[in-house]
């Protein structure tokens, strides 16, 4: 079954670039994946990846995982995910309640002002490679230091990858 995954945040967030790592970083894991949609809506960019373990196929279909970086990319996005799906929300720069109540909704908290925009990107997509177990974050975190100067970025991908396995354990701690 193919699976879709949106990306949306500001244009200065690496937002394609993330979309990029996630394809990359799929396909050593032996999925099929493609960016099927990408544009620009103001100042928020988008791509929508397809994902799938047989050959994709391109026509329309609602994502159903939603990673959204800023409060401009949720308030035009946050509708667009499908019932039942995960949207995967930078805590730091969203700070309404979600509009969403059919959707599950991790929240995820960045550094603050993080020098390089994109760090807070790779946060969140450290979170969602951690959330759906779609790919082993190792091969993602081998993806994210191959097409990075710096470990900054690693680091940035590792602490969403973090924030997910505390927040399962005291899910797992608080429902023995």
């Amino acid at each position: 079954m193919e699976k879709r995954i949106l990306f949306a945040g500001n244009s200065d967030q690496g937002v394609l670039y993330a979309g990029q790592v996630f394809i990359e970083a799929a396909v050593e894991a032996g999925w099929h994946a493609a960016c099927i949609d990408s544009g620009r809506q103001g100042d928020v960019v988008y791509c929508i990846i397809a994902l799938s373990r047989d050959p994709l196929r391109r026509g329309p279909a609602m994502p159903e995982v939603g990673m959204l970086v800023s409060l401009p990319a949720a308030d035009a996005f946050e509708r667009s995910i499908r019932p039942g799906g995960l949207l995967v929300l930078n805590g730091n720069a969203i700070r309404r309640p979600v509009l969403r109540r059919d959707v599950d909704v991790v929240m995820v908290p960045v550094d603050a002002e993080p020098e390089d925009p994109s760090l807070a990107t790779l946060t969140l997509l450290g979170a969602l490679a951690a959330l759906t177990g779609w790919m082993p974050v190792d091969d993602a975190v081998a993806v994210v230091h191959k097409s990075c100067v710096g470990n900054a970025a690693c680091q940035a991908f590792r602490q969403g990858v973090t924030f997910v396995e505390e927040m399962l354990k005291n899910t797992e701690a608080e429902a023995a």
